[in-house]
């Protein structure tokens, strides 16, 4: 481990950040439009994660056209989520080797024919390819994204470039939670749910169309050492193991059943991390740079990102449920409940950097504090049901989110990356979207446990469930003023 520290820039005290005794990467070149290039770089985030949670408010009208069994609704619902997160970490690092514009517009392409193999999609079977071949895509544009803002833009310019990619992600998890609803109730043309897929094919061929005019070709860093074959097994089926019992937690005889496949694909998680120390040592081509988790600000930041990630997602699923379920509002107006929280995303990401200008690291603690008293509102709510309050402290409770949301995203995102080598940015970017991947499935199974009761025949225990999530969410602020002090001892 130490020869991997060693050989790390941003593992060494005084790196490229501080200006220290070791090598110091020349800064990243200031294309001249770039800005251009980030308003259609960041169609890829918001896609990949609206296109994850549209399907979540969508589901019922798919199922009224085809009568999904069990395994195909889940599979329909899940199954994007799953494939993307067993390709982050391989989707990132085919942007290091082969080029990152490249690839990113690779995937907007191949998501494109996806998404609309999944409108035109004639039965179950036919959705359900479409949706893990969509998944894949996602996969492979997506970390491309951070990697891009990490080499294309001056450091300056970073943080805000990181505030719209905040932007881009919340308000693709928001909105797809508000036009799964709304679009399959209007009925576009008569097309029902066909219409939350056919959206994003438009912005696809927009950004297929002009992104080689704005931005120019990068030089893989990585370009002629061949793919880590090995590790890209190793790492998609270690995650596959861990992921595929937490999403089918209410299916499986959990015990020893699920508990014997997480424990697995941690075993081979650690093979493999294993196998990629070995590959450094040889000097040989390796999927994941893990040097990075030497560097205590990385992994207090992946950490922090995979708390939030556990109690913001199950939050959305378990309130849409909620919303429909209990409170008898319809999908249409169930998402529309999420629209204060998308403007508070938006208002929170422009904020982030002169508040951070102002209070210092410090506003990453109150970021995660708003997103917990946020999610603490929902629960109370709940106790208000029927009254004329209960939409008042809701949609109180999405704005303070929203506004947290919005705030720590770019600052923890930016304070991951800047730890994060140029040459590895790629598989950097797709470590840090694998642990949402995981924390989401986590918390969900978590969630889960607690909404479900052990009999059919009882009510689902929404409120508990909803105080988990806020449990989750208090865990984070803590973690957060951990990284905290974490990022003043290395003097940044």
């Amino acid at each position: 481990m130490a020869e991997l520290v060693d050989r790390h820039p941003a593992a060494r005290p005084g790196g490229h950040e501080r200006g220290g005794t070791g090598h110091r990467p020349a800064p990243p070149p200031a294309h001249p439009r770039r800005r251009q290039a980030l308003a259609l770089l960041l169609v890829g985030p918001f896609l990949s994660l609206f296109d994850q949670f549209c399907v979540n408010l969508a589901a019922p009208s798919i199922n009224q056209s085809f009568r999904l069994t069990p395994f195909e609704f889940q599979a329909v619902v899940g199954g994007y989520g799953l494939v993307y997160g067993l390709g982050l970490i391989t989707g990132g690092r085919l942007g290091d080797l082969f080029g990152r514009r490249r690839m990113y517009r690779a995937g907007i392409a191949v998501f494109a024919l996806t998404t609309l193999a999944c409108a035109l999609a004639v039965s179950p079977g036919s959705l359900i390819a479409a949706r893990l071949a969509q998944g894949a895509a996602a996969a492979v544009l997506q970390p491309q994204v951070l990697a891009l803002i990490r080499t294309h833009f001056p450091p300056a310019e970073q943080p805000r470039a990181l505030s719209w990619f905040a932007v881009s992600m919340s308000l693709g998890m928001v909105l797809g939670q508000i036009l799964g609803g709304a679009l399959p109730a209007w009925d576009v043309f008569g097309l029902g749910w066909r219409p939350v897929f056919l959206v994003a094919i438009p912005l696809c061929a927009i950004v297929f169309l002009l992104l080689p005019a704005t931005l120019d070709t990068d030089r893989p860093p990585l370009a002629g050492q061949g793919a880590d074959v090995t590790g890209a097994v190793l790492s998609a089926v270690s995650v596959a193991l861990v992921l595929l019992p937490l999403a089918a937690v209410r299916q499986w005889p959990f015990l020893p059943t699920g508990l014997a496949l997480c424990a697995a694909g941690c075993l081979l998680a650690a093979a493999f991390v294993r196998n990629q120390r070995a590959r450094l040592r040889r000097g040989r081509p390796a999927l994941l740079p893990v040097g990075l988790f030497s560097v205590p600000v990385f992994v207090h930041g992946v950490l922090l990102n995979f708390l939030l990630y556990m109690a913001s997602v199950p939050f959305a699923v378990v309130l849409a449920l909620y919303l429909q379920d209990q409170a008898g509002l319809g999908s249409a107006a169930a998402g529309l409940t999420f629209t204060p929280a998308a403007v508070a995303i938006a208002l929170g990401s422009r904020l982030a950097v002169p508040l951070r200008a102002r209070l210092g690291d410090r506003v990453l603690v109150l970021a995660a504090a708003l997103i917990a008293l946020g999610l603490a509102a929902a629960p109370c709510a709940a106790l208000l049901a029927g009254e004329d309050a209960f939409m008042t402290v809701l949609l109180t409770g999405m704005a303070v989110y929203g506004l947290g949301n919005g705030m720590i995203v770019p600052l923890l995102t930016g304070a991951v990356m800047s730890r994060v080598p140029p040459r590895d940015a790629g598989a950097g970017a797709g470590v840090l979207a694998t642990t949402q991947q995981l924390a989401a499935a986590l918390g969900i199974a978590v969630v889960g446990m607690v909404l479900y009761p052990s009999s059919a025949a009882l009510p689902l225990r929404y409120t508990p469930a909803m105080v988990t999530e806020v449990a989750i969410a208090a865990l984070a602020v803590a973690l957060a003023a951990r990284l905290v002090a974490v990022l003043r001892r290395c003097g940044q």
